[in-house]
């Protein structure tokens, strides 16, 4: 029996979705990984708290939760910035432990159950990476695995070549809304008209244009417009508001990885007191997402000729007022089609692996140079004797 996975690594965590018989799953496991240097520690019984080994006997590495609460605010903040700012950041071992992690959790009451698994990358790095992820991820995997306060247990689990799928992260959503949980069509109408899927991430903001299947444009602004100008733009004005706020005019520095309870509960602490900077959350939330909306936009010439926006992403709740604003009913949300927003790209991934797996086999490399070939009818006018003396005089 077949397990379909879609596994959505992203920034800020890693989303996978599942589907084993008639159940779906959904796993969220915050993106972080770092080696263990405390030695033996205790915590509680959370199976959150993840810890990871090849073997008995070689090094330990924390995973998700745990590696958050182990590590340093630098080592946090070099583990986050390569992750953003580099295209191929599945050669590193922290992508690769992550990746064992989430599926072989996700694989757990299921045993000699076969994997097929999707997996997405950012739109500027699909067309460069994707066979170099998949000579990655193919293979063998054994590890171990310890959770809470329960001893190391054995994971293994195999990812064939034509059980693995690389498709783009944007494709993901895509394929979330037009296909149903068997994934059958389910909305025709997004494989016919003009689409563009907005995949709004912490550092990334990507645009795919589509008509029909065809994708038409790939547009990434990384960095540019995204959730992380918030988490920078939010950084600068809390310093200038608590140097407001100081007697002493010297205020604070408030690093960007330091930001999401400030952004979830719009307070701050400081020299003893708590301050309600709500107001310059939102503030920094609207002139990004402003901009945001202005460039896609311009870049999609207006939208003029295109049917439906998807939005989606796990930044997009944010940025969905500005959107609405600017496109209105060509708006489609991801998060109205029955999953969180930071889900959907996962859910896609899963739907996609099993319209794929179920779909007829592959015709082989002679079979489809054949295809080539067009049958046509030859009409009796065609048929008709050229004649030799046209064009000569009369005798």
């Amino acid at each position: 029996m077949s397990v379909y996975i879609g596994n959505d690594q992203g920034y800020y965590g890693t989303k996978v979705v599942s589907r084993n018989g008639d159940k779906f799953l959904k796993m969220f496991i915050r993106n972080m990984v770092v080696p263990n240097r405390v030695g033996e520690i205790t915590y509680n019984n959370d199976p959150h708290n993840i810890m990871y080994r090849e073997r008995e006997g070689d090094n330990e590495w924390f995973v998700g939760k745990l590696a958050i609460d182990q590590s340093s605010d630098d080592e946090l903040f070099d583990s986050h910035e390569r992750r953003l700012f580099s295209p191929t950041w599945f050669r590193e071992e922290e992508y690769l432990i992550m990746f064992r992690v989430s599926t072989g959790l996700m694989l757990q009451g299921s045993d000699n159950h076969e994997p097929i698994v999707s997996v997405a990358l950012p739109t500027d790095s699909y067309i460069d990476y994707k066979e170099e992820l998949k000579r990655r991820l193919v293979g063998k995997h054994s590890f171990e695995v310890k959770q809470g306060n329960l001893p190391y247990r054995k994971i293994e689990f195999e990812i064939k070549r034509e059980n693995l799928y690389v498709i783009s992260q944007p494709m993901a959503t895509l394929f979330h809304i037009a296909l149903d949980r068997e994934g059958q069509l389910l909305n025709e109408d997004l494989f016919i008209q003009k689409v563009s899927i907005n995949d709004l991430g912490f550092g990334t903001s990507d645009v795919e244009t589509l008509h029909g299947e065809t994708i038409i444009k790939r547009q990434s602004f990384t960095s540019r417009h995204a959730m992380i100008n918030v988490y920078h733009l939010l950084s600068k004005r809390l310093i200038e508001f608590s140097r407001e706020v100081d007697p002493d005019k010297q205020g604070k520095e408030y690093p960007i990885w330091s930001l999401n309870r400030v952004i979830r509960t719009g307070e701050i602490s400081f020299k003893g007191k708590v301050y309600d900077v709500n107001e310059i959350v939102k503030g920094c939330i609207q002139e990004v997402g402003t901009l945001l909306v202005d460039e896609v936009w311009n870049r999609l010439d207006y939208a003029d000729d295109i049917t439906y926006i998807i939005l989606t992403g796990g930044s997009s709740i944010p940025f969905k007022p500005y959107y609405r604003e600017r496109f209105g009913d060509k708006l489609i949300f991801a998060e109205d089609y029955g999953i969180d927003a930071q889900f959907a790209n996962a859910f896609g991934l899963c739907k996609f692996t099993q319209s794929k797996s179920r779909a007829v086999p592959m015709k082989s490399q002679k079979e489809v140079a054949a295809t080539i070939q067009e049958e046509f009818t030859v009409p009796s006018s065609a048929e008709k004797r050229v004649n030799a003396r046209k064009g000569q005089n009369k005798k």
